[in-house]
């Protein structure tokens, strides 16, 4: 079976606004005695990781606003709604930027040098894909991806050589994938969760 390479039309766009409606839905439900549970992500408890998804989304869309990002910090967020909101205002700037006209074949500034809009714009599905899910795990609520967001982020991470995949502790080794499992199980296992 051959490759397919990776997502890099405006089709991007849209896989990025379904799956934040479901990491929004999923911050949205966390209780609030469960922001401070451990997660799949060494280090981090809910709170962080809902930081790390608006700090991310902010700074991708940032990005590709053209706005000169630094990256952003771990600091402690605000919880329950406010994290909500605050999700909201990101995604809101994130989809407008990387909907705009020719963004995804531009060379964007970003944190590892100049690179091309649907690279990022990849990373920013990526991110929101995978973290949702660690802490839909983390909190015990349901997580449901968007089945095509599944398959863009599998698509863009198999292209990634693997020391790169696995640098900094990005992803852990990938873990063995269970028998039967589909496509997001797969995803899970690629970059080193236990589906």
């Amino acid at each position: 079976m051959t490759q397919r390479g990776p997502v890099v039309g405006p089709e991007l766009v849209g896989l990025l606004e379904r799956s934040f409606a479901v990491t929004r839905a999923v911050l949205a439900a966390v209780p609030p005695e469960r922001w401070g549970a451990g997660t799949p992500c060494d280090g981090w408890n809910a709170g962080q990781l809902g930081g790390h998804l608006v700090g991310g989304a902010t700074y991708f869309g940032r990005c590709a606003a053209g706005l000169a990002p630094e990256l952003p910090t771990e600091e402690p967020r605000p919880l329950g709604d406010e994290v909500v909101a605050d999700f909201d205002e990101a995604t809101r700037l994130n989809v407008e930027a990387f909907g705009r006209d020719g963004v995804l074949s531009e060379e964007l500034p970003f944190a590892f040098g100049p690179t091309p809009g649907w690279v990022i714009a990849n990373i920013s599905l990526s991110e929101t894909v995978l973290h949702s899910w660690d802490l839909a795990r983390a909190t015990g609520l349901p997580y449901s991806p968007d089945e095509s967001s599944v398959d863009a982020v599998l698509r863009f991470q198999r292209q990634s050589g693997e020391e790169e995949l696995r640098a900094d502790g990005m992803f852990g080794p990938a873990m063995p994938v269970p028998p039967g499992a589909g496509p997001f199980e797969e995803l899970l296992a690629f970059t080193g969760r236990k589906p």
